[in-house]
């Protein structure tokens, strides 16, 4: 079974310009994260026709085609992102769960590092790099990259998610169960797989 507990990183509108581009973003973006791809994909298809050159679109782009799992046209959306503006963070940081996903860890961990040189208040970077150092199964520094990204975004369900996972495997139920608990307040999707993983259902690792 093809099993991912982490999911993709939030999406930030910085770099947009115009308000009704925004606009259009955000209502795409909106229904990315409401898990209506197929929709999103057509819209974000049709913004992109009218708009070529605005790298968000073509980072929401991959971000909708990388949970659709075809990764090789979600590496060609965000590198054009990057080709338009090499500080994207978010199109960087989608390469490094990119290459996370085949297994090349040490490559993910250089664009995470990577973003959070070019943005060091970049959360959901911190936050991917929980996933590199679970699978390297260095737990505390799990810990120490989750804390840092939950510190800067308290809101984002996917980052406390993370954190209380990395919390579990370095042994500390108590706060594990309280980011946990965070998790769910902020409305995350997948409780049950993050319970998989507390009872040892599902793995992190490969």
């Amino acid at each position: 079974m093809r099993f991912f507990l982490f999911t993709l990183i939030v999406f930030g509108l910085i770099g947009c310009t115009g308000i009704s581009d925004q606009n259009r973003i955000i209502e795409i973006d909106t229904k990315y994260k409401n898990g209506q791809l197929e929709e999103a994909k057509v819209d974000i298809d049709q913004f992109l026709t009218e708009r070529p050159d605005n790298e968000i679109g073509w980072t929401l782009l991959g971000h909708i085609l990388a949970d659709m799992d075809d990764d090789e046209a979600a590496k060609e959306a965000y590198e054009t992102a990057i080709s338009l503006d090499p500080k994207t963070v978010e199109a960087i940081t989608g390469m490094g769960i990119l290459s996370r996903r085949l297994g090349e860890y040490d490559q993910a961990a250089e664009y995470y590092y990577k973003a959070i040189s070019l943005d060091p208040n970049y959360a959901q970077a911190y936050s991917s790099l929980v996933v590199i150092h679970l699978k390297q199964k260095d737990f505390k520094r799990a810990v120490d990259v989750g804390k840092r990204g939950y510190n800067l975004d308290k809101s984002d369900p996917t980052i406390a998610s993370n954190l209380a996972v990395a919390y579990h495997y370095d042994g500390d139920s108590v706060n594990r169960d309280i980011y946990y608990d965070i998790a769910e307040a902020n409305g995350y999707r997948n409780l049950e797989s993050l319970q998989k993983i507390f009872s040892g259902e599902y793995t992190v690792f490969d």
